[in-house]
């Protein structure tokens, strides 16, 4: 389009953070939530004149012809958004990324590195952060561009995913901006600027940092976990309990994302203490068992209580990190194979009472049937997608359908289901045994 701004652009992303765990605690008010931050960045953005190149999801990606512009559309963006009253008390919580750099304008798209700085430097920030390139702000700096109370804060040279060089970011504060943030999601200086294995992880698991609840008895067993997860810089653990009664109310003070939650304590046990986390309103923690042994005959009860998943005390570190990470992230944590074997065993033994099939089975499509069925067979989205011919995306997308369909919390309630309401039957195969 002919008025699109070119030669030097001056480029903003946004993203919200924590987008998913939005979408799982409002559920069908998430799309009104999502039509008022639209509505609110954009007249954020035409007010300044800012031309909105593109969206995605919750995502939006604003050409501005100057920086002083996009720096104060920025700000209004962050105001907007903190006194906007939301239901629910939901919190939504944009990050902002500025840079400035030549660019062309083809096929209806901006070509250029400028566009994939300003996209990296958003994806480092936090829910209300706005930062700037060194690019942006010297030329701030050079047009002596004046930008009522506010400021720019040097954070240093960081370097970004996909650049080779550091580039130094800065954010913008003001007396009416959120302060205080972590430290930005970069490489670290000490990694290999090669070795980004760890970060494709974290990306792929969701960029929000997991906060963590650590329940257990043997004091030994929290140390350790604690140790392993602090090491990680977006995990958090900012509570322990020793028994059942301790983890329900730090559950219900810190609402935490996660809780590791021992199967055997005293005073309450593990199981309990899961049925009356998972009861509490708006509660959208996840419950992980942890169990010494891979066959204990409580997790099928947990499993029934509405625990994600299972793994076992001595599990490897890296496992321990990837599976509170997919648990936080949506997933249900259904490997290694020694889960699927206790799936098999807990499906296997049916409910007291026969049940009738729920109604909602009839929302469900012939697709979204066969889908369910696949994963209650222990399928990853991969591996069902090459099943029924289709992409990954496709299958994420049945899979969120049926879980909205029928109220479950995720893959792992999903499976419970399939089997007790016989849409599996016990003994199909289970993949990874």
């Amino acid at each position: 389009m002919s008025d699109r701004p070119s030669g030097t652009v001056t480029f903003l992303f946004t993203d919200i953070e924590g987008s998913t765990l939005l979408l799982r605690r409002l559920r069908e008010g998430y799309g009104d939530v999502l039509a008022d931050h639209e509505r609110l960045l954009r007249a954020a953005f035409e007010e300044a004149g800012g031309q909105e190149v593109g969206t995605q999801g919750d995502s939006f990606f604003v050409a501005f012809r100057r920086p002083k512009d996009a720096v104060l559309s920025a700000a209004a963006v962050q105001r907007a958004l903190g006194s906007h009253p939301w239901p629910e008390g939901a919190q939504v919580r944009v990050r902002i990324g500025i840079h400035t750099g030549d660019a062309s304008f083809a096929s209806d798209k901006y070509l250029g590195l400028a566009v994939h700085r300003a996209a990296r430097i958003c994806a480092a920030g936090h829910g209300c952060q706005i930062l700037l390139s060194q690019t942006t702000h010297a030329l701030l700096e050079d047009e002596e561009e004046d930008l009522p109370g506010l400021d720019r804060r040097d954070l240093g040279a960081q370097r970004l995913k996909d650049f080779d060089r550091p580039i130094r970011i800065y954010q913008l504060v003001g007396p009416d901006l959120e302060d205080g943030f972590p430290p930005l999601r970069t490489l670290d200086s000490e990694t290999p600027l090669d070795a980004t294995n760890l970060e494709d992880e974290r990306e792929r698991a969701g960029d929000e940092r997991v906060t963590v609840v650590i329940a257990d008895d043997q004091a030994l067993v929290r140390a350790g976990f604690r140790m392993i997860l602090e090491a990680e810089t977006d995990i958090d653990v900012v509570g322990e309990a020793t028994d059942g009664g301790e983890a329900v109310d730090e559950v219900r003070r810190l609402r935490p994302d996660v809780v590791l939650m021992d199967v055997r304590m005293p005073e309450l046990d593990g199981i309990e203490a899961t049925r009356r986390v998972l009861a509490e309103a708006g509660v959208t923690t996840k419950v992980v068992m942890l169990t010494t042994f891979d066959m204990d005959e409580y997790i099928y009860e947990a499993l029934r209580a509405g625990a994600s998943g299972f793994l076992l005390k001595d599990v490897p570190p890296e496992q321990l990190v990837a599976g509170i990470r997919a648990v936080a992230s949506g997933d249900a944590l259904l490997a290694p194979a020694v889960t699927r074997r206790v799936i098999e065993e807990f499906v296997s033994r049916p409910p007291s009472a026969a049940r009738t099939p729920p109604a909602q089975l009839e929302e469900l499509t012939e697709r979204e049937l066969e889908v369910i069925r696949l994963l209650a067979r222990g399928l990853s989205n991969a591996e069902i997608a090459k099943e029924l011919f289709v992409s990954d995306t496709t299958v994420k997308t049945h899979v969120a359908h049926v879980l909205q369909k029928l109220d479950l919390r995720d893959r792992v309630q999903a499976v419970v289901f399939a089997y007790e309401t016989g849409l599996v039957q016990p003994g199909e195969a289970v993949q990874g045994t």
